[in-house]
């Protein structure tokens, strides 16, 4: 491997490292503008020039390579030249719009100028304008104005999605990034434009001019729109989801998300926002927050235990680890019948979007498995329902088809829990409102068999409760018996459960999965955790991901 050495610091790289990775190795910031690492490398801002001894002009450090011997300086006065000539030339015909502009606080050309020009705009002449507020599609608005015309943009429509809706035409000061005639940008991810935009110059519809950054609280978490479980952050305010955004994870969805996935933390209004219902006196049904609704299921179930009523317990497959080992071990000491409900399938593709719309179809199988044994899906239900006089249904966002609503609705006696309305509560006798995903703790398991936890970026409702804890209310009156776990017990003690009762979760802990996930138990050892540069089993983010992955921070004395 060639040994460099970057501003007086020697590195040993392996061979064909860029410069700008070597220069990450030892700690050495490079400013860059048109590099991503999930992109093909173009070198057109020429932002990352570094001088190299014994080479004529400076070099961009983001496409040249090291060599061994290589003498390189990142902070020399030719260098430092360069940059804010650069930043000077980027900065002729930016708008000075900082105070309006969306990306204001998280900018690279604000980072950049702050830290490597600072100098006053010499400008003797009128700004030449370009387009504002242009609609590109139907989720992406151009401000053309404010384009440095990296192609981050047009480079991710070619390479990732290769639906080349957006191109780059004229040259010069006049080169704009636009669509062809008739074109639009409406592509599955056409979002991730924004994300990497390192300006302000590509804006989304949803969150334009909603929220200035510095005010969002920003947590890791996972989407849980499909099997594929992206990983993600949630920036919210005031107890509300204001955007996601992806998160680096090399095992799972790398730099990207799809646009379906970004909404999948929001409902379609609030009557979408599933509101408890139970009997009131006489046959009146009133709304009711969850612990009337548990009541009222609590005695049904200590009636069914009297009577020796056959009951059915219907879980969703998007339910957390910790909730299918509550559920499952609930019903298996009251003899219940379990069933698996699958979300009905969507398109997927060949970049993330999975068929399987199930956040954690594998890790509810496997736990199921472990804990009832046997257990059926729908068909089984719909072909067995007559002889149910009790049917629970615990359904973050199951979608049951209309064979499978009408058979439930034959059951005497009818609960559903769900964070959602739909076609299923519509039925129920008894509506228990259940904590959304985002509002809780837990861990899911994605169709590759990765394991991550979930954030908890909003505060949940009151009239909520987490499913996990539904089970534990309703075991003293379901069981004779007492339960491993209470209704003060954490997700991350239940997770410990289910590693010590579950083959494929073993050797697995909470603490241990991180912010990243970790692979289920092949053969009775963990799949491989990234390893740092000192050798160590640690999570190691991407050493130059983009800056909008990074964790936001407010720069103080600057």
């Amino acid at each position: 491997m060639p040994k460099v050495t970057i501003d007086g610091q020697q590195v040993e790289v392996p061979a064909k490292t860029t410069i700008l990775r070597a220069a990450k190795q030892v700690g050495v910031e490079i400013p860059v503008f048109c590099y991503h690492p999930g992109l093909s490398i173009v070198a057109n801002c020429r932002m990352c020039l570094v001088e190299i001894e014994k080479w004529p002009k400076p070099q961009p450090a983001c496409y040249t390579e090291v060599s061994e011997g290589m003498v390189i300086h990142t902070q020399s006065a030719k260098v430092k030249h360069t940059q804010e000539q650069v930043l000077e030339f980027i900065l002729l015909n930016h708008p000075v719009d900082c105070p309006v502009c969306d990306q204001a606080g998280e900018c690279v050309l604000q980072e950049h100028y702050a830290t490597y020009s600072g100098k006053a705009s010499r400008l003797s002449h009128v700004k030449s304008g370009k387009p504002k507020a242009k609609p590109l599609g139907p989720t992406v608005v151009l401000d053309a104005e404010r384009c440095v015309v990296c192609t981050r943009c047009v480079r991710f429509c070619e390479e990732v999605t290769k639906t080349n809706e957006l191109t780059l035409e004229d040259r010069g000061e006049h080169a704009e990034i636009t669509t062809p005639a008739g074109v639009q940008l409406d592509n599955p991810y056409s979002l991730n434009v924004v994300d990497i935009c390192p300006v302000g110059a590509l804006t989304s519809r949803q969150f334009r001019f909603q929220r200035r950054v510095w005010f969002l609280d920003m947590k890791p978490s996972v989407c849980t729109g499909c099997a594929r479980g992206c990983s993600i952050r949630v920036d919210s305010h005031a107890n509300k989801v204001e955007r996601l955004v992806p998160r680096y994870n090399p095992d799972v969805n790398n730099y990207w998300m799809c646009d379906d996935g970004r909404h999948s933390l929001s409902v379609a209004g609030d009557s979408a926002i599933a509101v408890g219902w139970a009997p009131g006196p006489g046959s009146e049904v009133r709304q009711a927050p969850a612990q009337d609704g548990l009541r009222v299921v609590a005695n049904w179930l200590q009636e069914a235990r009297t009577h020796q009523t056959a009951v059915a317990i219907v879980l969703s497959a998007s339910l957390t680890n910790e909730d299918a080992y509550a559920w499952g071990r609930l019903a298996k000491e009251m003899a219940a019948e379990v069933f698996l409900l699958p979300r009905a399938p969507w398109q997927g593709d060949d970049i993330l979007r999975t068929a399987d719309r199930d956040c954690n179809l594998m890790g509810a199988q496997a736990i199921l498995q472990a804990t009832v044994g046997n257990f059926g899906d729908a068909a089984a239900f719909v072909a067995r329902a007559e002889t149910f006089g009790l049917a629970i249904a615990v359904d973050n966002g199951a979608d049951a088809t209309d064979e499978f609503v009408d058979a439930f609705g034959s059951v005497d006696q009818r609960a559903v829990m769900t964070d959602r309305s739909g076609a299923l509560s519509a039925v129920a006798e008894v509506v228990v409102p259940l904590t959304p995903l985002h509002q809780r703790d837990g861990t899911i398991v994605n169709q590759a068999g990765w394991v991550q936890r979930l954030a908890k970026p909003l505060r949940p409702a009151i009239t909520t409760v987490a499913a996990h804890v539904a089970a534990a209310a309703l075991a003293p009156s379901a069981i004779e018996v007492l339960l491993d776990f209470t209704q003060k017990t954490q997700p991350a003690e239940l997770f410990a459960r289910v590693a010590a009762s579950v083959a494929a979760f073993k050797n697995l802990t909470y603490n241990e999965i991180g912010d990243l996930g970790r692979g289920l138990t092949h053969g009775g050892e963990l799949a491989p955790a990234r390893v740092r540069l000192d050798g160590t089993a640690v999570w190691e983010p991407d050493p130059v991901a983009p800056t909008y992955q990074r964790p936001f921070q407010i720069r103080r004395g600057a």
